[in-house]
């Protein structure tokens, strides 16, 4: 009886203990145990729901110690990296779509395409060159003789730029300079273009005449037609055939007559472009002058293909250390534009003349020079004599300001009013850019006293309204104290200065009476000493 109550007993313990602890599995937060207990529901509905929740526990701790046992048999592998951000793309407000796209589809820069050259009716391919012919038609008899073309194409991208010399048929330097400086290029080496017409008048070069068979300068013939002169046609051809086709052009001339320039640029100064290219050559003298008209010069920057002038020596003869000084400065200029590797050294800067003169001979006579090309004179230096054949009377010509020689006659006999001497006046680009609006009224004032015209008040008023109440007192004071061609052809140089100051106080009451003066003193009164005799000028036939 005592035995049956004791395992009675035993066997009540040990269901009380088996039932706390199925309550501890039920009350532990297991996630995996709940998700079997949902499967085991759905799966059998049976009553043995208590038994079952006593055995699932054990079977899932044996199954995590199973799986620790393993894990801890099995080397453990090593963490993965974290993956790379991506990159950030700048997003520009506003414009989010366009910006994204820009930096998804963005590409590297493509090269310039470098591809044929036309001309002529040839095309030539990058890193070649050719002789090509140009027909002016311009032979009387009906003959036709090809005038050659040199063309150069470089083998990388570069600007295009044409050298013509010979436009006058005495005028030797040129053809020689166009001929060394092609003689020295390679297309291999050169990037860009250059296109070399060394002898434009073939046939004054022929009958060394400075003009063509019509007896017309081939220079004041520009842009030309089709249907008028010699001149004209052939400076027809000449400008649509080839110059058309330039970035930019170096003609290079002669003085005429037996006269001889310094190696010397002449560039209207006051166009910024034609600045620019002027600025490149190196150390040679640039001499403002405004393009005459019919110059291909003039035509060719009218066109917005900036053309400079590059004057050197005299007529029918050639100058070898001239023909070296510009060989260097178009070389300059070559490699200055980046179309040569080469750089060239220059000991001194490039002086600048804004303003100049030619003297004029008093008497006839023979010219004996006493001073050289490039010279610095002062005033009242002795330049030369002209004596007189038949009287022996002697001429003593004086430099009327200090200048420098950029021209003169060569020894030889001359008449009354003979160009003699070239003189040049120093003046800066920044000077130029200063006083070039003022000069250009000046000049403007001088052509219309000229034509002996008079400016209507419609311009005056349009004068006004463009310009500063500064700017009104120059064009007042040009018009008092310019006086006519006739009036100063009488008058001796020295007189010019003279004639400007005697008219400077009554022109500055009155420009007191009309405006405020806001123009510094020192560069006003350096505009008003500008002799008429010295202010930029057209070329003409002097040189």
């Amino acid at each position: 009886m005592s035995r049956s109550l004791i395992l009675v007993l035993l066997w009540f313990c040990f269901s009380v203990s088996a039932t706390e602890q199925a309550d501890q599995y039920e009350e532990a937060p297991s996630p995996k145990r709940s998700d079997i207990e949902e499967t085991t529901t759905e799966i059998s509905e049976q009553p043995a729901e208590v038994s079952s929740n006593v055995n699932e526990p054990n079977a899932e701790a044996d199954s995590v110690e199973a799986e620790e046992a393993a894990s801890a048999s099995q080397p453990q592998a090593e963490p993965a990296l974290p993956d790379q951000p991506k990159p950030i793309i700048p997003i520009v407000a506003g414009n989010t779509d366009q910006a994204s796209a820009s930096q998804a589809t963005e590409e590297p820069p493509q090269e310039e395409v470098w591809g044929p050259l036309s001309l002529l009716n040839t095309e030539l391919s990058p890193n070649s060159s050719a002789t090509l012919d140009w027909y002016s038609g311009h032979l009387p008899g009906g003959f036709e003789v090809a005038t050659p073309v040199i063309a150069i194409h470089g083998s990388e991208p570069g600007p295009r730029v044409c050298i013509t010399a010979a436009i006058h048929g005495d005028e030797l330097n040129g053809v020689e300079i166009a001929r060394r400086v092609v003689k020295e290029l390679s297309p291999e080496n050169l990037k860009g273009t250059v296109i070399s017409v060394p002898v434009v008048n073939i046939d004054g070069l022929w009958r060394q005449d400075r003009y063509m068979s019509d007896r017309r300068d081939l220079n004041r013939a520009f842009p030309g037609s089709p249907n008028s002169s010699t001149a004209s046609r052939v400076a027809y051809s000449l400008f649509n055939s080839i110059i058309l086709h330039c970035d930019s052009l170096v003609d290079l001339h002669s003085g005429s007559m037996f006269r001889e320039n310094l190696t010397q640029l002449r560039a209207d100064l006051t166009i910024p472009e034609v600045a620019d290219v002027a600025k490149q050559f190196g150390a040679i003298s640039v001499l403002q002058s405004i393009a005459p008209s019919g110059s291909l010069r003039g035509a060719a920057t009218a066109a917005g293909i900036p053309a400079v002038v590059m004057e050197v020596g005299g007529p029918y003869t050639v100058d070898e250390k001239q023909v070296e000084t510009g060989v260097k400065a178009v070389q300059s200029y070559l490699s200055s534009v980046n179309m040569l590797p080469r750089s060239f050294f220059w000991s001194s800067p490039q002086p600048v003349f804004y303003a100049s003169q030619w003297l004029r001979a008093r008497d006839g006579g023979i010219l004996l020079n006493k001073v050289d090309l490039g010279t610095r004179v002062n005033k009242g230096q002795l330049l030369g004599t002209i004596s007189n054949p038949i009287t022996d009377d002697e001429e003593q010509v004086l430099a009327p300001f200090n200048a420098v020689v950029l021209g003169r006659a060569q020894n030889q006999v001359v008449s009354a009013g003979f160009a003699i001497y070239n003189l040049g006046e120093r003046r800066s680009i920044e000077d130029l850019e200063q006083q070039g609006e003022q000069i250009k009224k000046q000049v403007a004032a001088q052509t219309v006293e000229q034509l002996g015209l008079s400016e209507t008040k419609d311009e005056e008023t349009n004068s006004e309204q463009a310009t500063s109440d500064a700017d009104l007192a120059q064009p007042n004071q040009v018009e008092q104290q310019t006086p006519s061609t006739e009036e100063t052809s009488g008058k001796s140089v020295e007189q010019a200065p003279a004639t400007s100051n005697e008219t400077q106080p009554n022109s500055q009451a009155q420009d007191e009476t009309q405006a405020p003066n806001t123009e510094a003193p020192a560069q006003q009164e350096l505009i008003e000493l500008i002799p008429e005799e010295r202010m930029p000028q057209p070329e003409d036939e002097d040189g």
